[in-house]
């Protein structure tokens, strides 16, 4: 992939990154409620379940969050020899960023598409974790640390693993999303985890000097 191609990359992934885990954000705080009523919706209603909201923010979010810290830790490492050269120049084609306004917007643009995906997420992954767990069809109900989706439980009876809203108490257990034992961390911790090691390599690599290199084709 040339530089163009990074760029593009970079930008997509982290819009519809930033615009997931915000939308995500939105919801549990009950702003679909809001949105709803501004546009007509009186259908719209609080989410019901905000921890599978913050479930599937994390997972998404996530994932676009690694592949567009990969293009841009690929962009750092072959392009640019000053920090505001090796972030990727989005939406204005021909910025000057060695002037003070397009560093500026260049430190922008970082926070934007660095803070804001990482924070989102890392709430996500905290809302989701509020939810109760329980195995479906059964009374088998679990609190405190016996309901981590770090480490969740596994079925005893062979039922589904559900993760409902937090203060379900002991209504019967058939509402909420499946969780896996095994899959779950992955996807709810792994692939966050993977996604802010790769965005701490490449902030990193934008701020370390290096000394000057023949600059591949675009």
């Amino acid at each position: 992939m040339n530089q163009k191609h990074l760029t593009q990359i970079w930008q997509w992934m982290s819009v519809a990154c930033v615009l997931f885990v915000l939308t995500s954000l939105v919801s549990i705080q009950g702003g679909s409620e809001f949105i709803g009523r501004v546009f007509g919706d009186k259908a719209a209603l609080p989410a019901d379940n905000k921890p599978a909201i913050g479930y599937f923010g994390a997972i998404i979010g996530g994932a676009l969050f690694f592949v567009a810290s990969c293009a841009l830790a690929l962009h750092v490492i072959r392009y640019g020899q000053r920090w505001h050269d090796r972030i990727p120049v989005v939406w204005l084609e021909g910025l000057v960023t060695s002037a003070w306004e397009g560093g500026v917007f260049q430190a922008v643009v970082l926070v934007l598409f660095l803070a804001v995906p990482a924070t989102g997420i890392a709430l996500c992954i905290a809302e989701a974790e509020k939810g109760d767990i329980c195995e479906q069809d059964t009374a088998h109900f679990y609190t405190g640390s016996e309901k981590t989706l770090l480490r969740p439980p596994k079925p005893i009876d062979g039922k589904q693993m559900r993760l409902r809203r937090e203060g379900s108490g002991q209504e019967p257990c058939k509402t909420g999303i499946q969780i896996l034992p095994v899959l779950t961390p992955l996807l709810v911790y792994g692939i966050p985890a993977a996604a802010f090691l790769v965005a701490l390599l490449a902030l990193g690599a934008i701020f370390i000097p290096r000394h000057s290199q023949p600059q591949p084709s675009t």
